[in-house]
């Protein structure tokens, strides 16, 4: 006993001992600094919202579980580099401890982080929330923190209207966001002499800006704004020193909804700035092949079990609501997305309130549609035929099954019960688009990485009614938010007997993906000869049915095909 006590009142022993304690300090916060409640792996002070979901905003001060720990990571630190310095066998000995000790040291800092947005938040009256990031829910192992995902909403507190200069004041709180953002900042937080590993960390993190809008009847509009309000953010990071070429910018438009925007509360929220930071470019590229949006929260979308999803098909009903006065005409002179909206809401009011083409149920059955040789006779030249029927109500509704939807927010989504998607047809919908995700010192894009089975660039045909319709360059990135390239449609009219070497029509199309476990919805806007169309591809399959929207003298169309696709 005297032997040990002698021993460990030694210098060099003494700073091996404080070592190994410093080491398990900090594995102790960074195990415990994060605490969890099962099942859903999310910060402990998110508890409440396991119970009762309030919106994405509604954050508790996650200060209350941070300040203990600050004393303590420090002093962890202070006994990792004085005990590292014992001698080479004895770091040798360590150096997985170490490396542990700098994810612990990280995740701290993130916590600290939070803790200092939050307070500005408070004390500049913004609606900001946050969540942390682990390597788990970037799809690898671990669940000590990396990141942070930061939301602030935009309610006029931080860009003009329709613009994307900032308003009076609020350069200065974005300055004090950014700053904490900053190599140096993270460094500091990290205590007094910390590992050369986590200065290396903290001096190469990524981090993404990304701008969102609400749903509007100008989608292009709205992610070309976005993307400029993106930039604004991103410059500002640049002046307080993150260095440029480790900040990345994106305007989503309406593409990532975190709320319903069938609410004026819920548009609110979708107005917003996202910050996301993590330690590497790989951790970027998994982020934003993980992120994905609910559909439900684009209008024209609700949830519903199978039967009731039957029920509506064989009824011809749609899932979206109606008003109860008819929309005004179309605008001829309006943009093609706002002809597409208005158009989709003429189509949903007729669908309860059309006389000429009533209903199928039951007691109504639905009227037979002409002989194909009888149709033929009518068309004027040049008319597209499908082999469709009448357009009963405004269309057929999908059921997509449960959806493919994941967010470092997911608490909201999965404290919520709710059964199979249900998708409105494609008249009820207008294009959504994103903007790319761009480096701010380079302007580099950078490029999507993964896609989504069966929609990698290979054409999609199909032969309804002796017309060939094809689907060139159909490809769909695994992320949602990211651009969904526009695909050609060729239409060969009456390819069946004239065989046609050149497509007698011909364009670049806009689409929306939308995907669940029963497979992925690819809803194209064609115009022309087909308004739109919903191609839908079981999970797994190289051949999908597609419901074919098309005008034919005076009168709307529905038709089916399946299209497969050609390797």
């Amino acid at each position: 006993m005297p032997v040990q006590r002698a021993a460990f009142k030694s210098g060099k022993h003494f700073r091996a001992w404080r070592l190994v304690i410093g080491m398990g300090v900090a594995l102790s916060v960074a195990l415990t600094g994060c605490a969890t409640n099962s099942p859903l792996q999310e910060p402990a002070f998110i508890a409440s919202l396991q119970h009762k979901v309030t919106d994405l905003f509604d954050n508790p001060n996650p200060c209350s579980n941070n300040a203990r720990n600050i004393g303590i990571a420090t002093g962890a630190v202070v006994g990792a580099v004085v005990g590292h310095q014992v001698q080479k066998t004895r770091r040798a000995r360590c150096g997985a401890a170490v490396g542990a000790t700098v994810g612990g040291l990280i995740g701290h800092s993130m916590d600290e982080r939070r803790c200092k947005l939050y307070e500005i938040a408070q004390h500049d009256h913004l609606k900001l929330a946050s969540a942390t990031i682990t390597p788990e829910k970037l799809g690898v192992s671990g669940k000590h923190t990396v990141g942070l995902d930061v939301q602030i909403q935009d309610q006029g507190v931080i860009f003009e209207k329709r613009s994307e200069r900032l308003v009076p004041g609020a350069r200065g709180y974005l300055d004090q966001i950014a700053a904490q953002y900053t190599p140096h900042a993270l460094i500091e937080s990290l205590g007094l002499h910390p590992p050369r590993q986590a200065v290396i960390a903290a001096e190469h993190r990524k981090v993404l800006i990304v701008a969102h809008a609400a749903q509007t009847a100008d989608p292009l509009w709205a992610e070309r704004l976005s993307e400029a309000r993106a930039r604004v953010v991103a410059e500002i990071f640049a002046a307080n020193g993150v260095p440029g070429y480790d900040i990345y910018f994106q305007g989503a438009g309406d593409t990532l909804p975190v709320a319903s925007n069938a609410t004026a509360h819920g548009r609110e929220e979708n107005r917003r700035v996202q910050i996301v930071d993590v330690p590497s470019d790989t951790d970027l590229t998994r982020y934003l092949r993980l992120r994905s949006a609910d559909p439900a929260d684009f209008t024209g979308v609700t949830y519903a079990s199978a039967r009731e999803s039957v029920a509506q098909t064989a009824s011809g009903a749609s899932p979206t609501s109606t008003p109860s006065a008819e929309p005004p005409p179309v605008n001829p002179h309006a943009s093609l997305f706002q002809r597409m909206a208005e158009h989709a809401k003429r189509m949903a009011w007729k669908m309860d309130h059309s006389s000429s083409h009533p209903v199928a149920t039951a007691a109504t059955p639905a009227p037979a549609p002409k002989p194909a040789a009888a149709l033929a006779a009518t068309l004027p030249p040049g008319a597209y035929d499908f082999g469709g029927q009448p357009l009963q109500g405004a269309g057929q509704p999908i059921e997509l099954g449960a959806l493919h939807s994941h967010s470092m927010f997911s608490f909201v989504r999965e404290a919520q019960a709710r059964g199979a998607a249900v998708i409105g047809p494609c008249t009820t919908d207008h294009p959504h688009i994103a903007g790319p995700v761009r480096n701010l010192s380079s302007g580099r894009i950078l490029p999507a990485r993964d896609d989504v089975p069966g929609f990698y660039g290979a054409p999609w045909i199909s032969e309804p009614n002796g017309n060939l319709v094809a689907i060139l360059d159909a490809y769909v990135p695994k992320s949602a938010g990211l651009p969904v390239p526009d695909p050609r449609i060729d239409i060969y009219r009456d390819y069946a007997h004239f065989h046609e070497r050149q497509p007698t029509y011909s364009r670049l199309a806009p689409v929306n993906v939308y995907r669940g476990t029963r497979g992925t919805l690819y809803r194209v806007f064609v115009g022309g000869p087909m308004q739109c169309m919903d191609l839908f591809v079981p999970a797994r399959t190289g051949s999908g049915p597609a419901q074919i929207y098309y005008p034919l003298i005076g009168k709307s169309y529905i038709a089916t095909s399946t299209f497969k696709i050609r390797q």
